[in-house]
């Protein structure tokens, strides 16, 4: 569904009367940005509890600073600059790290849909390639056959005449190195995309 266009005298209205603790005004408030809001950072998260949480501190903040509110461009601006810097505190804490770049690690491709600039879409895939690369043997032709070929553990063993439980620390093993080398570049890449708004 395409949301209407904001009507920015109306804003300031609205912004009046909440300053004056009309919570009618409150509520058109959130009737009227709620959703434009969730989608902005959801499509960055992905994550909708998470996304919905901090839609919400939000816009509690705003009315409980509602009397103090110190707002020098529009309305929506000042609304999608709270959002990035609450998603931007958000993507630094260590449990949004760890989810994004468990998600990079456990599929056979890193998922260009995370990532909307192309540029740093290359640049984490060519790091991804370099970590592979220079892994020690046995772990990185465990992570290849298993990420890039799709085979399962059993079919690796059996192709590598290894024992299952070798392949299985084989791969927790490159895992872990992959993990420990990419985590600060995940962090980097996390908030580059969470640079582009609405």
């Amino acid at each position: 569904m395409v949301n209407p266009p904001i009507s920015h005298s109306q804003d300031e209205e609205l912004l009046s009367r909440l300053r004056e603790g009309n919570r009618e005004a409150f509520e058109q408030l959130y009737l009227k940005y709620w959703r434009r809001l969730f989608d902005s950072a959801y499509k960055r998260l992905l994550l909708r509890e998470e996304t919905e949480e901090i839609v919400q501190d939000l816009f509690v903040n705003i009315w409980v600073k509602r009397e103090t509110l110190l707002i020098t461009t529009t309305l929506e601006q000042y609304l999608y600059g709270s959002l990035r810097y609450s998603i931007y505190n958000f993507i630094r804490s260590s449990r949004i790290r760890e989810t994004y770049l468990n998600s990079l690690l456990h599929t056979s491709e890193i998922d260009k849909s995370y990532i909307e600039d192309g540029i740093y879409y290359e640049e984490l895939s060519k790091a991804l390639d370099k970590c592979i690369e220079s892994m020690p043997e046995k772990f990185k032709n465990v992570y290849v056959l298993s990420r890039k070929q799709n085979l399962t553990y059993k079919e690796i063993a059996q192709q590598l005449n290894l024992p299952l439980d070798t392949v299985e620390k084989h791969m927790g093993r490159a895992l872990k190195i992959l993990r420990e080398n990419l985590k600060d570049f995940a962090s980097i890449v996390l908030i580059w995309h969470a640079g582009g708004w609405h």
